[in-house]
């Protein structure tokens, strides 16, 4: 701990682990039983407050910007906007005042994890594995039991859901007005006209496989750098029009020096 302003510390915590190995150290799978996986840290100051390293207050954020994270996240827990004096290091990413989601079925070990993907491995397990596990301790044959149980709509919930939508200004993530045209050789080109592509930054297989080909321009784009690419369609590929509704795997973007004109100047 070591102080940054009035009244402001900032405070360090790393995990190590000291376990011997010895005679264990040549044998992955007897390492991998003493290595740390999936470490949380609790960090409590009664009397204190922690600061918010993902909304800080305003005269913090400096300082909460210069605190560096390893292989670890720390939000705040507790009572939301009301507890600041207790703090959750996870080595997953989550907001500050994490919740169980209502969709989790029952507890997995911590509740950190991806309940989909352990329920899903719970009941994939063979007879054996399973009559193993329910001998382990009562917590595992709960787990057991629960995953056995759950109806093929609950494992569904569990996939992921949108809690809300929230508006945002689409001009952030797209600022430059789509362009309608670009010349090239001195023929005006716009989405729907025909072009020979001919590949020159890069030599890839896919490259060398269109080569030559006729394809559709479906948009004219412009890069931050204000260079233009053309986004087109193979005119034999049998899944155009799916390029054409702007899926991936259909579309193939070139540069204004790539594409050869097939109109009249």
């Amino acid at each position: 701990t070591r102080p940054l302003e009035q009244s402001v510390l900032k405070i360090s915590a790393r995990t190590f682990n000291d376990t011997p190995l010895s005679a264990e150290k040549d044998n992955q799978d007897a390492v991998l039983m003493r290595t740390f996986a999936s470490t949380h840290t609790i960090l409590h100051a009664p009397g204190g407050k922690f600061v918010s390293l993902l909304d800080p207050d305003p005269d913090c954020v400096e300082l909460a910007g210069a605190c560096r994270n390893t292989g670890t996240w720390p939000v705040l827990v507790g009572e939301e906007k009301q507890e600041h004096d207790t703090m959750l290091s996870s080595p997953i990413i989550l907001y500050d005042y994490p919740r169980i989601a209502p969709e989790s079925a029952g507890d997995l070990f911590d509740s950190t994890e991806i309940d989909e993907l352990l329920t899903l491995r719970v009941q994939a397990l063979t007879d054996r594995e399973k009559i193993e596990m329910r001998r382990v301790d009562e917590q595992a044959r709960k787990i057991l039991e629960r995953a056995e149980n759950l109806r093929p709509e609950q494992i569904l919930k569990m996939h992921g859901t949108l809690r809300e939508v929230c508006k945002t200004n689409e001009e952030f993530f797209n600022p430059a007005q789509r362009r309608e045209s670009a010349a090239v050789d001195g023929v005006t080109l716009k989405a729907g006209d025909r072009v020979r592509i001919c590949p020159k930054r890069r030599a890839d297989v896919m490259d060398i496989a269109l080569n030559g080909k006729i394809a559709i321009i479906e948009a004219v784009e412009e890069d931050v750098d204000k260079n233009v690419h053309f986004a087109v369609v193979l005119e034999d590929d049998p899944g155009k029009d799916i390029g054409m509704m702007r899926h991936i795997g259909h579309r193939f973007f070139y540069g204004a020096d790539e594409v050869e004109p097939l109109i009249e100047r």
